[in-house]
């Protein structure tokens, strides 16, 4: 009888522990960094993932584009910040500065702005005939629609004013400090193996969202450059720009 009683309690216990934990997540999901946050943490995972298991880094990247593309899509309404109003002018200057980034980009490829060894990421060595399409649509609908919306959230919308305030949603889009512009724009690089050329695309970038204070613009620059990037590499071949 004990013993069913002791059962009884660890069941109970358990139990209690896991709405309490389940509490607990819901207010973490409900304030107001997650969404901004959760999205390129998933992504990260998945980048370590690719960094163990090579030979699948396509594969894995139509996993990771899925994946992270469903959580900004449900997420939706907790970005306020992506405010879709902009003029031609505006959207002109967002694509030049998107195309500028992207020639700074394949021009800053030297061996001391690289970290570690490039990857050869080769779709024709990597992929079977009978997924490589898909992956390659994959590929491009990831980098150009999925990792700008991502990236821009987290860090130009949660960082930089994350920096200046722990209660960022104070701080209004655009708002310049020195110390955050420069950190993000080091975080930002040393986010990428091209680590040179992640700073130039994060200073441009930043200078984008304070003088248009526009987040929505920021995406657009940078769904053109990774856009412009994904056909000059199928065009050619370098293949560690992927």
């Amino acid at each position: 009888m004990a013993l069913v009683t002791q059962f009884h309690v660890c069941i109970k216990n358990r139990f209690l522990l896991f709405f309490i934990m389940l509490k607990k997540w819901d207010e973490i999901c409900n304030r107001a960094w997650f969404p901004r946050v959760f999205p390129f943490a998933v992504f990260m995972a998945f980048v370590i993932c690719e960094s163990i298991f090579t030979s699948d880094v396509y594969l894995i990247y139509i996993v990771k584009s899925i994946v992270v593309g469903i959580i900004l899509l449900h997420y939706r309404d907790k970005y306020p910040e992506i405010n879709r109003s902009f003029s031609l002018k505006d959207a002109g200057l967002a694509i030049a500065l998107g195309i500028i980034v992207f020639i700074l980009w394949i021009n800053m490829a030297w061996d001391f702005a690289i970290i570690g060894s490039p990857r050869n990421n080769n779709p024709y060595t990597l992929l079977s005939q009978e997924y490589f399409y898909i992956a390659i649509f994959f590929r491009i609908y990831g980098s150009a629609m999925v990792v700008p919306v991502m990236e821009e959230l987290f860090w130009r919308s949660f960082v930089i004013r994350w920096i200046d305030n722990h209660n960022f949603t104070s701080v209004p889009i655009g708002t310049f400090s020195i110390t955050s512009f420069i950190t993000t724009v080091l975080l930002f690089g040393s986010e990428h193996s091209l680590w040179l050329a992640g700073i130039m695309a994060g200073l441009l970038y930043n200078l984008l969202l304070y003088y248009r204070k526009s987040i929505f613009l920021c995406i657009i620059a940078h769904s053109v450059t990774n856009f412009i990037l994904a056909v000059y590499v199928l065009y050619s071949g370098r293949w560690l720009f992927w």
